[in-house]
C-alpha cells in the first residue's frame, strides 16, 4: 500500500513539476518576445544594441511630496537643469546639475571614468577624485529615466527577465515585463502592445512605496527613438515633470570629462561605511552611508535622536557598548519621509517617539499601530531628565527648510544634533552656506544656543561653530557652464 501511494504521489510530483516547466518557458518566451518587438521599435535594425552614448540636456521640475516646509498640501517645489551624459563602450558616465529649492542651491557634477573618476562641487569651487568609483550606481537613476538605455538595459539582462502578463490603464493596452538592474530593486516595464514602446515603468521602495515613472512625445534622433517628456509619481502624487530639450545620439563626450583647472582639488571621495564614533562620554555617533543617528547614555536609558534609514543596523552597533540598558526615547527631527523612516524600529524597541506637534499626524501614519504609539510632541521645547545628564529637545523652526525642526542639546557637553541644516563635508573646506544653513543659523541666534559641536544626520563629521561661521561668509564659486 505504501509503495502504491509513494507511485501516485511520485507521478503528481511529475506532473506538477512539469507543469512548472511548461509555465516557466512560456513566462520566458513571452518575456523574450516582448523585449524583441521593444528593441525594434526604440531602434530598428539592432540599432539599440550598437548605441554608444547618449547625452540629454533637461529642465526639471520637483514637487516636494513628503519634502516640503509644511505637511499639507500645496507642496514646494525645486527646479533644476543640466545633463548626464554616458558612453556605454567605454563605461563612462558624466552628469552636471544646477538646482535651487527646499532651502538647498546647488550646482554639483560627477564624472566616473575609471581612475579619472570626480565629484565636482561648482558653488564651493572644488574637485574630489572618487577613490571607488561605481558606474551602476551613478549612472542608474539617468537609465531609469531613459527609454533607449532602459531597454538596452532589459536585452543584456534578459536572463533574470520575466513576463507579468497583459493590462489596461486608460483605454491603452500593455505588456508588462520585470527585471532588476544592477543595482536597487525590481522594475517593471510597461510596452505599449500597438507600437511597443515603452511607456511606464514601477518600482516598489521600503519606506517610500509605489514609484510610478512615465515617458511621453517620442522622436527619432539618429535612429533612435527618445523620449521628450518624462514624469514621475509617488503613490500616486506628481514628484517630478522633466522637459528633454536637446537629445544626443552617439556624439563624443570628451569634452565632458574635463575637469575645471580653476576648481581646487580636494581629498578624495571614500567609501562611508557604517562606523561608531564617541563623540563624548558616553555620546555616540553612529552610522554610514550618508545616515546618522546621536545616542546618549543618560545612565538609567538611552536617547536617540534621528529617524532615517538603516537605524536598526545603529541599534545593533549601539548595543556593542552599552549591552541591553532600555532605548527609552527616539527623537524624530522632522516630517520629511526620509527622516521618520525609522518610526517602525522605534515602536519595536518600545521606546517613546518625541516629535514636533505639528508632525503628530505624519509620524502615526509612519508606525504599524498609530493609535498606540508611544508618542510625546513638543510645541517649543521640553527637557529629559538622566541619572547622569540631561537633554533639552527645541524646535528651532521656521527655516527654509522645514516649518517645524527639532534640535537634540547636551547643555553641559554643548553638544547639538540637527538634520538637514549643516552637514560638513566628508573631507575638504568648509562650501558656502545654502539658505537652510543660513537660517540655522538664525534660528541658534533666536534660541540663544551656542554649541561646541555640531552633529547632523547625514556627516560623520562633527562641525563647530567656527564652520558655521565659515560657511556663511564663504563666497560662491563662479562657475562657467
Amino acid at each position: 500500500m505504501k509503495s502504491i501511494i509513494s507511485l501516485v504521489l511520485a507521478g503528481v510530483l511529475a506532473s506538477s513539476l512539469v507543469c512548472a516547466d511548461n509555465l516557466t518557458e512560456k513566462n520566458v518566451a513571452a518575456a523574450n518576445e516582448v523585449i524583441d518587438a521593444a528593441l525594434e521599435a526604440h531602434a530598428p535594425g539592432g540599432k539599440l544594441e550598437d548605441l554608444g552614448t547618449l547625452i540629454i540636456e533637461f529642465d526639471r521640475v520637483v514637487y516636494s511630496f513628503g519634502q516640503s516646509r509644511g505637511t499639507e498640501p500645496p507642496w514646494d517645489k525645486s527646479e533644476s537643469s543640466g545633463f548626464s551624459a554616458i558612453d556605454l563602450d567605454n563605461s563612462v558616465f558624466v552628469t552636471r546639475t544646477t538646482n535651487s529649492g527646499g532651502g538647498f542651491e546647488s550646482h554639483n557634477g560627477t564624472i566616473i571614468n575609471a581612475d579619472e573618476s570626480y565629484q565636482l562641487d561648482y558653488r564651493a569651487g572644488t574637485a574630489a577624485k572618487i577613490s571607488e568609483p561605481d558606474l551602476d550606481t551613478a549612472s542608474g537613476p539617468f537609465i531609469r529615466v531613459s527609454p533607449p538605455l532602459l531597454v538596452r538595459t532589459l536585452a543584456a539582462r534578459r536572463a533574470n527577465a520575466y513576463y507579468l502578463g497583459e493590462t489596461q490603464i486608460d483605454g491603452v493596452d500593455y505588456d508588462v515585463v520585470g527585471f532588476s538592474m544592477t543595482v536597487g530593486p525590481a522594475i517593471s516595464l510597461y510596452f505599449d502592445k500597438d507600437s511597443h514602446l515603452l511607456r511606464r515603468s514601477e518600482r516598489i521602495f521600503a519606506g517610500v512605496g509605489l514609484v510610478q515613472y512615465e515617458f511621453l512625445d517620442y522622436e527619432t534622433i539618429n535612429g533612435i527613438a527618445v523620449n521628450r517628456t518624462f514624469n514621475l509619481f509617488i503613490n500616486g502624487d506628481a514628484n517630478v515633470e522633466q522637459k528633454n530639450r536637446v537629445a544626443k545620439v552617439d556624439k563624443p563626450l570628451d569634452h565632458l570629462l574635463a575637469v575645471d583647472a580653476r576648481l581646487d582639488v580636494i581629498p578624495e571621495v571614500q567609501p562611508d561605511p557604517l562606523s561608531r564614533q564617541e563623540i563624548a562620554d558616553g555620546v555616540w555617533l553612529i552610522g554610514g552611508n550618508g545616515t546618522y543617528v546621536m545616542f546618549v547614555d543618560m545612565g538609567d536609558y538611552v536617547f536617540a535622536a534621528g529617524g532615517t534609514a538603516g537605524l536598526p543596523e545603529r541599534i545593533d552597533s549601539l548595543r556593542e557598548v552599552v549591552g541591553e540598558k532600555p532605548l527609552r526615547y527616539g527623537m524624530l527631527t522632522h516630517h520629511h519621509f526620509d527622516h521618520v523612516m525609522g518610526v517602525g524600529t522605534y515602536e519595536e524597541e518600545g521606546a517613546v517617539l518625541i516629535a514636533s506637534a505639528a508632525h503628530e499626524k505624519i509620524v502615526r501614519e509612519a508606525a504599524a499601530d498609530g493609535e498606540a504609539l508611544k508618542l510625546e510632541t513638543v510645541a517649543d521645547r521640553m527637557t529629559l531628565e538622566g541619572e547622569t545628564r540631561s537633554i533639552e529637545i527645541i524646535d528651532i523652526g521656521p527655516t527654509a527648510h522645514t516649518e517645524h525642526l527639532l534640535v537634540a542639546y547636551l547643555p553641559e557637553e554643548q553638544i547639538l544634533f540637527e538634520a538637514d541644516h549643516f552637514a560638513m563635508p566628508q573631507a575638504g573646506p568648509m562650501p558656502p552656506a545654502v539658505s537652510s544653513t543660513r537660517t540655522f543659523a538664525e534660528a541658534l541666534g533666536r534660541k540663544e544656543l551656542t554649541a561646541r559641536l555640531i552633529l547632523s544626520a547625514h556627516s560623520p563629521r562633527a562641525g563647530t561653530m567656527d564652520d558655521l561661521r565659515a560657511a556663511l561668509t564663504k563666497e560662491v564659486f563662479q562657475a562657467s557652464r
